[in-house]
Formats: structure tokens, C-alpha cells, sequence
């Protein structure tokens, strides 16, 4: 685990993409939405895991690197594994 503007990020390596996965700020209420990404933590802007705004932003980057989202980590996870691999 990785903290990132005090919020924990869990880092995973899964095949050759390394991944991170942290609450989404965009989500409201009491079920929080996960965002996975296909980059390292220290690649992430330190704001986008903190600010819907600024994640927005960056996801519209043609350099931000493959963006999903889930319900629960793992979803989060599964979708991102399966838009890497085309799915």
C-alpha cells in the first residue's frame, strides 16, 4: 500500500502493467466508487486521488495511461484488466 496525499493507494504489478487503485473522488454517499489505473503510483498526479476535478482532467490527457472504475477494488481492477486486454 502507497500513501498518496493521505489517501491509500494500493499498487499491484499484474503481468506487465503495474496498477493502482484508489477511492474515487468523484463518488458520493456511503458507497464509494474505485478508480484502477494502469500506471505506478508516482506517476499519478498527487491531486487526482484527492479532487474529481483534477482527475477528470487528467483522464482526459492523451498521456494518462488506461483508466477504470468499480464498485468495489476488485471491480475496479477486473474492468481495467479487461480494457487492457481488449475487452
Amino acid at each position: 500500500m502507497v500513501e498518496v496525499s493521505g489517501m491509500v493507494v494500493s499498487e499491484r504489478l499484474v503481468g506487465t502493467w503495474p496498477i493502482t487503485i484508489f477511492r474515487d473522488p468523484c463518488s458520493v454517499g456511503e458507497r464509494p466508487r474505485w478508480v484502477a489505473v494502469a500506471c505506478e503510483p508516482t506517476q499519478l498526479p498527487r491531486e487526482a486521488a484527492n479532487s474529481c476535478l483534477v482527475l477528470q482532467y487528467w483522464r482526459k490527457q492523451l498521456h494518462c495511461p488506461p483508466v477504470a472504475e468499480g464498485e468495489t477494488p476488485d471491480a475496479a481492477l477486473a474492468n481495467l484488466l479487461a480494457a487492457l486486454n481488449g475487452g
